[in-house]
């Protein structure tokens, strides 16, 4: 591994989006990244992992602290996804090409081994360890005090307030076309009930569409 840690661009076309060459989605990440001194270097404004616990641990300290920009989003919802997505996304290290001919009911009774994940991310704990209500209790305190939170069913308010901590402008016109391509435009007047995209409703780059399955339905309550 490169231990010098060094700023790149990759895409020419946006010259100002700049990354720096670590890998804050996985343990072993962090920890080179901490090792390299990624926070107090200051290199970067943004810090993207699903490890909020640890990353916090690892990477901050006193004199380095930083906020944590949150999206949540309905867990039934978010398994749903996570089964239609995983059956195409080719690109991913967790692609499932064999969930392609299961059924969700098949899938979130003997293969979806996600259970309460966000709380033990926040609260540190491993995946297979059990959590309480206790937990859940530290959890809900932790983002309170800590967290800036959006709701993936309204992604662009989400994301104006993110801007607002952040200090940049969502409503100039670079802000504009920023907006349309990742978030597309909402649709206000005619929603398709058979299916439902990623972010809150909205078609944009991020997006995935696939069948949604309404609360008080059999494979939502198999889930739920």
């Amino acid at each position: 591994q490169d231990e010098e840690m060094l700023k790149f661009q990759p895409y020419s076309s946006n010259p100002e989006l700049k990354y720096v060459n670590v890998d804050t989605t996985s343990k072993a990440g962090i920890e080179r990244a901490a090792r390299l001194g990624l926070v107090p270097s200051g290199k970067v404004d943004m810090i993207f992992t699903t490890d909020v616990n640890f990353a916090t641990e690892h990477l901050f300290d006193p004199d380095h602290k930083g906020r944590i920009l949150a999206l949540f989003r309905n867990p039934v919802d978010r398994a749903v996804s996570k089964f239609y997505y995983l059956q195409t996304a080719t690109w991913e290290r967790t692609y499932r090409p064999e969930w392609k001919d299961m059924g969700i009911v098949e899938w979130a009774t003997n293969h979806n081994l996600d259970e309460n994940f966000i709380v033990k991310k926040i609260v540190g704990k491993k995946l297979n360890d059990p959590v309480d209500i206790a937990d859940l209790i530290v959890a809900k305190d932790i983002i309170r005090r800590h967290f800036v939170v959006g709701l993936m069913t309204d992604m662009e308010e989400s994301i104006s307030r993110f801007n607002v901590i952040l200090g940049l402008n969502f409503e100039d016109a670079k802000g504009q076309a920023c907006k349309e391509q990742y978030l597309g435009v909402k649709k206000e007047k005619k929603v398709d009930i058979t299916a439902d995209a990623d972010a809150g409703n909205v078609e944009g780059m991020n997006s995935h569409s696939h069948p949604k399955h309404e609360p008080g339905s059999p494979e939502y309550n198999v889930i739920a």
